[in-house]
């Protein structure tokens, strides 16, 4: 689910990334959100087999759809003034606030393979980016603070109530996220072109199914646990980049990404059971 959930979440990017040079943040926040809504309820019946419910916890996702649109505000408010490069790296620290948090808030046991994944994957981003001292400078904030928020969305995952399946949170989450951002993006509106329709339609399904898995991901599994595969992103990043736009990646970007892979791989391989335990 996390891994699904960072393609998802690389997926939207792209597409936003088309659609930024011609209309305005909340804009596109808010027409991703108005697509996905009857989209996520005909899918949760042909694909899921199930409808979207009431939550018995409304209120809840109102709070963690405030905080997923703010943090997308934030982040591509950053992107305005630091390049991509820039940007991930920072973004990045999101995982190690999980496993932070989920230690000393949640009281987690997180065991040296853990702190050891999330470390090393980190060092692989830093790798791959080399970010160098042009990051640090006020703009460097945005993206920071939307890691902050990220993560917080994240660790309230695990209050999810177990009758919400992918469907509701994906839908409630859309539906806030709109609710809140509809006087803005009335305020700075822009005519939509019909040839951007579709771009709009790929990143509203984009958007809330990474939403909608990685909530229920950090429902299923301790955040600490998670929190490395969310490094997937950056592997899922160069093929995007590649096949979308034809570059390719260099040496320190695949020593990077290679880190990453060995690291989530040492991860997943450390966690489970001894083969005498297993059934």
């Amino acid at each position: 689910m996390m891994c699904t959930a960072s393609l998802c979440f690389n997926l939207n990017d792209t597409f936003t990334k088309f659609l930024v040079v011609r209309y305005g943040i909340s804009e596109i926040i808010l027409l991703r959100c108005l697509i996905a809504l009857p989209l996520l309820a005909v899918m949760a019946i042909v694909i899921g087999r199930a409808r979207i419910r009431w939550s018995s916890r409304i209120f809840f996702h109102a709070v963690r759809g405030g905080l997923n649109l703010v943090a997308a505000y934030l982040y591509i408010h950053g992107l305005q003034y630091l390049s991509v490069a820039e940007a991930t790296v920072i973004l990045f620290s999101s995982p190690l606030i999980v496993t932070l948090a989920s230690a000393y808030f949640f009281k987690e046991a997180v065991g040296w393979q853990k702190w050891a994944a999330a470390i090393c994957s980190f060092t692989g981003v830093i790798i791959a980016i080399r970010p160098g001292t042009e990051t640090f400078q006020p703009a460097s904030l945005f993206i920071l603070a939307a890691g902050f928020l990220y993560a917080a969305n994240s660790l309230t995952a695990r209050w999810i109530p177990e009758a919400d399946n992918l469907w509701t949170v994906s839908f409630f989450g859309a539906a806030f996220a709109a609710v809140f951002v509809t006087p803005l993006a009335i305020t700075n509106w822009v005519p939509v072109r019909a040839e951007d329709l579709m771009s709009f339609t790929a990143a509203a399904l984009c958007s809330s199914l990474g939403i909608g898995l990685s909530s229920l991901a950090y429902r299923l599994a301790l955040a600490s646990d998670l929190a490395p595969y969310a490094y997937s992103g950056l592997i899922w990043s160069l093929g995007i980049t590649w096949i979308v736009w034809g570059t390719i990646p260099t040496a320190w970007t695949l020593l990077g990404a290679a880190v990453i892979a060995a690291s989530s791989l040492f991860h997943f391989l450390s966690s489970r059971p001894p083969f005498s335990s297993r059934p």
